[in-house]
């Protein structure tokens, strides 16, 4: 039996998996993450929250492509660094502009400039990883026009064959 000290709430789960409160309730929500209603919250508990970052997060179609598209910003990162950052950090000042000073985009986009500003290798886990908030991030990514149209489609079309081979074999 689980006890109402080993549950926890959506915000200490947020906290746990480095993601936003309503992330975690749409994880809930989704039937993505198990949880109790207790009156009208939701509680998580925390043997199946470690289940959940044992197995890894399985990602929506659309997270999936996103985490692709990221995944082939590794190479110009890599291949020029000073480049692809300076454009990041171009898009955040831009960007900054014209969002509400207490909105969450706001919020993102300060991640990404401490991301940033820790460098390559920070970036480039986050541009690979399947975590939640790695997921949230990408979401807001300040790396538009890194890559080029063609090489966007051509993940695009990538990523429509890989889907569709997964999920016809699944």
């Amino acid at each position: 039996m689980v006890t109402e000290a080993q549950l926890l709430t959506t915000g200490q789960a947020a906290q746990v998996l480095g993601c936003s409160r309503q992330h975690v309730v749409d994880l809930c929500d989704a039937g993505r993450l198990p949880c109790s209603v207790i009156g009208s919250h939701r509680r998580i508990a925390r043997g199946d929250l470690q289940s959940f970052l044992d197995e890894g997060q399985v990602l929506r179609r659309e997270e999936e492509r996103s985490l692709w598209l990221h995944r082939a910003l590794l190479g110009p990162l890599l291949r020029d660094p000073e480049r692809v950052l300076a454009r990041a950090r171009s898009n955040i000042e831009r960007w900054s502009g014209t969002h509400r000073a207490d909105g969450m985009t706001q919020s993102w986009l300060r991640e990404w400039e401490g991301l940033l500003d820790q460098g390559v290798d920070a970036v480039a886990d986050i541009l690979a990883s399947r975590t939640p908030r790695a997921v949230e991030l990408r979401a807001n990514s300040p790396f538009a026009g890194v890559l080029d149209e063609q090489e966007r489609l051509a993940v695009h079309q990538s990523f429509r064959r890989h889907w569709a081979a997964k999920h016809r074999a699944a």
